[in-house]
């Protein structure tokens, strides 16, 4: 009788495992899929930049057109950075996630979008500092154009990075609810399977 609720059990094990692997393969996949659509909002931000304070560069206004540089500036490498990572999520191999892997790639990408966030509010600090201390400067109007684009984009990035974090906190909700479903419990004597709906 022993071995047949032991082969029971195991076999439970086995069926939840399967179903824990598909329901995490679904979440990486779900995560994967909000990486690359966040890098193509990030890439689309980038491209307005560079198109659109490229054209207006055109200006016999120093300030303006300082700020407009910059923005190109900032717009490359936005784009340069929403590429990488956009190659970088397809890439990424989830064929065989395991509860460990969905759990650090999970905390890895909460993690970068907090430090993100940090360094943009260090951006909007600076061009805010730019702007304040341009009088002082021997091209004011560099400065003040400078200061003024930084503050915008570190604005923007600090907003992006705001929302992306949000997003995949509440994505990662569910890796909580996929490892409360199951507990085995072994006791002298006794192995006892619990599955939570």
């Amino acid at each position: 009788m022993k071995k047949i609720l032991l082969l029971i059990g195991l076999a439970g094990v086995s069926l939840q495992s399967f179903s824990q692997k598909a329901d995490l393969l679904k979440f990486e996949k779900e995560r994967v899929r909000i990486s690359k659509n966040a890098m193509i909002a990030l890439a689309g931000w980038s491209a307005v930049n560079i198109v659109g304070s490229g054209i207006a560069t055109d200006t016999r206004n120093k300030e303006n057109r300082n700020f407009h540089q910059m923005n190109v500036m900032w717009g490359g490498i936005n784009l340069a950075i929403a590429g990488l990572g956009y190659w970088g999520a397809r890439r990424e191999k989830i064929d065989n996630p395991t509860m460990e892997s969905a759990m650090k790639h999970q905390r890895r990408i909460e993690k970068t979008y907090l430090i993100n966030a940090g360094l943009d509010v260090l951006y909007v600090g600076a061009g805010l500092l730019m702007n304040q201390t341009a009088d002082n400067q021997k091209k004011p109007d560099k400065f003040r154009g400078y200061g003024n684009s930084i503050m915008l984009q570190g604005g923007f990035l600090l907003l992006y990075d705001g929302i992306m974090y949000a997003i995949h906190r509440k994505h990662g909700k569910q890796l909580k609810v996929m490892d409360n479903k199951v507990t085995l419990n072994a006791g002298p004597g006794a192995v006892s399977l619990t599955y939570n709906f």
